[in-house]
């Protein structure tokens, strides 16, 4: 798929949701196309070359009220962000991760000191949950935990690129708009929680949010 077709996939998608005008419009201002084009062609690369990609979604770091609303079995924040960070520990520092939207919530600060333990070549793909109401997004400017390079590798609020089937994959935190012309697509995508949706003609949805995989989906 070409950068503009999958910009208007995701214009198409953003429709699709509750109006969120702030946020909507960040995440439309950092679609930046050669970004996106850099970062899913790194990954395609890697996934050409037999290396290991991992997904994951929905993590909601530090958020206590998570824990309640999708039944999640930990005690508290603390006992949710040690054992979700654990999980993490497989990915080595050489390996991309995707992490589809809705990192964390709650105080930033705190979190942060949580996401910054999280090995791998770090990649954000926006969620709700990742900008503010008012649609700024803190992690454009947070660095690593040495300080010396940017937390994310890239901030962006979707990534496409063909599998080595040749199928065409979106990921993106909201499921894909069924609605846009395409061939069928790869979607991968967050936001659900622990709804599973059904393929269609246009789409194969795979849900790599924790509360379905309970831990990281590796491609």
């Amino acid at each position: 798929m070409q950068f503009t077709e999958t910009l208007d996939l995701f214009i198409c998608t953003l429709a699709t949701e509750r109006d969120r005008p702030d946020v909507h419009a960040t995440m439309l201002a950092l679609a930046d196309p050669d970004t996106i084009t850099a970062v899913s062609v790194q990954i395609q690369q890697s996934l050409a070359r037999g290396e290991r990609v991992w997904l994951t979604a929905d993590l909601h770091l530090n958020h206590a009220n998570v824990i309640q609303y999708c039944n999640r079995p930990f005690a508290d924040a603390a006992t949710m962000n040690e054992y979700l960070v654990a999980q993490t520990r497989k990915v080595r520092d050489d390996e991309w991760l995707v992490i589809v939207g809705d990192v964390a919530m709650g105080d930033h600060d705190a979190a942060m000191t949580w996401v910054r333990r999280i090995p791998g070549r770090k990649v954000l793909v926006l969620g709700n949950h990742d900008l503010t109401r008012a649609g700024k997004c803190r992690y454009l400017n947070e660095r690593a935990e040495d300080r010396r390079r940017p937390l994310f590798e890239a901030v962006v609020p979707f990534l496409a690129w063909q599998d080595t089937l040749g199928q065409n994959v979106f990921v993106s935190h909201y499921p894909a708009s069924v609605d846009y012309p395409l061939p069928r697509i790869l979607n991968y995508h967050g936001h659900l929680h622990r709804q599973v949706l059904p393929h269609t003609e246009s789409a194969h949805f795979v849900n790599v949010g924790w509360d379905v995989t309970q831990g990281l989906v590796c491609l």
